[in-house]
């Protein structure tokens, strides 16, 4: 991840909050929260420009005020299913301010924190089906030529197709942030809470024990912020690609050691360069994320115990990097939405992990005009080959 390690550069937990405010409020999904009684606690810019009222106006209300199709008895039912399932989704009509009416389908996932229970929301503007819908009504009513209907017809399905993938990936994002966000809060709260008690009958070293895991649990929370800011620049197309000349052993190096430090060492990273060429034209940040991120899962998702494999081949023409681990290996089911965004595999269980890294080193790769491609066996373990041509451009030096 590109991320700053040292505990200078961690944000303390306050102004993490803040910065995940921000976060949301740049997610063009229209996002809010609301509890058991309907009220609406939270809502990001994207809801506030949907509905055409102001954040303030909006957290003065209740899911009522904006929703015509709701009843009390049916949110009720709603909130006990969600409670069971922990995510619900449903279509209903929501009015702006300005009385416009649409249709909306909504996500809820269940969120309980700090003996709060919530509901996190992600609303899709669906009024693409009501327009298919009056389409064909008046194609039955009126003389209409069938081709310009087909054509009508086949527009309107492939916008609904992308609000479709755009409702999946919100779905997917909302229950990732409300998992990988809960973990690391939870600790800092009940570890302050544990300070807040004991802090002068403690030793100083016990203190800066849960100091310690604290600060871990910020960093966590850093990482996965700094993680979704860059799938976000990689989703709007504001990274470039500014290759420069690396000497490629060298850098692969010195990244296989530092991720064995970060692992401490529990795990072995094996090295091996076939390399006929020195060094490569590259973006040296967009390569150590990619690598960053295929040599943690390597070891992420390997045993106890195991040794991953880290071969490069650099070529006149081509470089070529392969990461081999014998870990859990990926089932066949998933290996066609591996790269896809928020997407995690069925098999990690309870191996923590946002579905972005992939996503992320795919679009990478991409930057470079490269391939990335995977092999895999349930069981026996992963390898995952990252192939980019050698460009020669450019004057500046990997030191």
């Amino acid at each position: 991840m590109l991320s700053k390690s040292n505990s200078q550069s961690v944000l303390k937990p306050e102004e993490e909050l803040q910065v995940a405010q921000i976060l949301l409020n740049q997610v063009v999904e229209a996002t809010f929260c609301l509890n058991a009684k309907a009220q609406i606690l939270y809502v990001n810019t994207a809801f506030c420009q949907m509905m055409g009222y102001s954040c303030n106006e909006l957290l003065s209300m209740t899911l009522q005020n904006i929703d015509l199709d709701f009843e009390l008895q049916k949110w009720s039912e709603q909130w006990s299913t969600l409670k069971q399932q922990n995510c619900l989704t449903f279509k209903s009509r929501y009015q702006t301010k300005a009385g416009q009416i649409f249709l909306v389908q909504v996500t809820v996932n269940y969120v309980e924190t700090q003996g709060r229970e919530l509901g996190c929301a992600v609303a899709c503007d669906r009024s693409e089906e009501l327009v298919e819908l009056s389409l064909r009504q008046y194609a039955n009513k009126s003389s209409i030529d069938i081709t310009d209907y087909k054509q009508a017809k086949s527009e309107v399905r492939q916008a609904l197709e992308q609000t479709k993938r755009l409702s999946e990936l919100s779905e997917r994002f909302v229950s990732m942030l409300s998992h990988e966000l809960r973990t690391p809060l939870n600790v800092v709260s009940f570890s302050a809470d544990l300070l807040k008690r004991h802090l002068h009958q403690w030793t100083e070293e016990k203190n800066r024990f849960y100091l310690d895991i604290i600060q871990v649990a910020v960093q966590q929370i850093s990482e996965l912020l700094d993680e979704i800011l860059l799938y976000r620049q990689a989703e709007s197309r504001k990274l470039v690609c500014e290759p420069r000349q690396i000497n490629l052993d060298r850098f692969c190096v010195d990244i296989v050691a530092q991720m064995q430090l970060a692992s401490g060492n529990q795990k072995s990273v094996n090295f091996v360069s076939h390399s006929n060429f020195d060094s490569a034209y590259l973006d040296p940040k967009l390569l150590q994320h990619i690598l960053n991120n295929l040599l943690s899962n390597a070891i992420k998702y390997s045993s106890p115990g195991s040794t991953v494999t880290f071969e490069l081949h650099c070529q006149s023409q081509e470089t070529i990097f392969q990461i081999k681990d014998s870990g859990i290996g990926i089932p066949i089911i998933d290996r066609q939405q591996i790269f896809e965004p928020f997407y995690r595999g069925s098999n990690v269980d309870s191996i923590p992990g946002t579905g972005l890294g992939l996503s992320i080193v795919k679009t990478l790769v991409d930057l470079h005009f490269g391939e990335i491609s995977v092999e895999s066996a349930v069981g026996i373990g992963t390898t995952f080959t990252v192939k980019l041509p050698t460009t020669y451009v450019g004057d500046d030096s990997y030191q």
